[in-house]
């Protein structure tokens, strides 16, 4: 089986989407996750130039495992990830402020039944000229989920959450569109067969887009075990063995 999203949570900027920008922190809710699970934590801001802050909390050790900010005018989004460990308790992540005053956003999403490869895979790729974005990752197992998120720098106004390559599924989007801010997307799909995936989106078009994206594998673990099974023994039968 695949990965399962537990939930995702997403945060964005205080200040009006039309506002200058701030420098406030990120919060998830409070929660508790299982042991094992994956954690996933994707951040953007409007400007290449302006990174985002780096997460905290739950006593987990957070990897930044993939960062875009090409060299044109672009986004920024960086992916990191953690692994909770056997006794989990009451958590709340926090993405620390950017760099500078900024509409930034950030999700962050919970895989049960998921692992990490030692290097996962990763991805990241930008535009050359504005167009839908689209690219692709290399995955190295079957029955895996690629997580990403495209920032578009041209601030192109998307009808609902946009229109997705590979049935992936939106989980965020910031919507800066209004006052040129930018529009922050973040998305995921399943990847049943290892190899080529490809990733993105069919609108809005025009796009001036920047992407990251990274491989979550299938932990390959037992299903949950029932619980304790109540036996029924036909009454005939009681009646039977105690006339032996």
């Amino acid at each position: 089986m695949a990965p399962s999203l537990v939930t995702s949570y997403f945060a964005e900027s205080p200040a009006a989407p039309g506002g200058s920008g701030d420098s406030a922190t990120l919060a998830t809710p409070s929660f508790t996750p299982g042991a094992g699970e994956i954690i996933v934590v994707k951040a953007q801001t409007w400007d290449k130039g302006t990174p985002s802050g780096t997460p905290s909390g739950g006593s987990l050790t957070y990897t930044r495992q993939v960062t875009i900010a090409p060299g044109v005018f672009a986004t920024y989004g960086t992916i990191f990830t953690a692994t909770v460990g056997g006794s989990p308790g009451s958590t709340t992540i926090t993405l620390s402020a950017p760099a500078g005053a900024s509409y930034h956003s950030m999700v962050v999403e919970r895989w049960s039944g998921a692992q990490l490869a030692a290097t996962p895979a990763t991805a990241s790729a930008n535009y050359s000229s504005a167009s839908a974005p689209s690219s692709t990752i290399t995955t190295a197992a079957n029955n895996s989920v690629v997580s990403w998120l495209n920032g578009d720098a041209q601030s192109v106004a998307p009808t609902g959450s946009g229109t997705y390559l590979s049935s992936a599924t939106n989980d965020g989007l910031a919507n800066g569109a209004s006052a040129s801010n930018s529009v922050q997307y973040y998305a995921w799909q399943s990847a049943a067969t290892a190899g080529s995936q490809t990733f993105g989106m069919s609108a809005p078009t025009g796009q001036k887009w920047a992407m990251a994206a990274i491989e979550i594998q299938d932990s390959g673990g037992a299903a949950t075990p029932p619980g304790p099974q109540t036996l029924v023994v036909p009454q005939a039968a009681v009646m039977q063995a105690a006339n032996w």
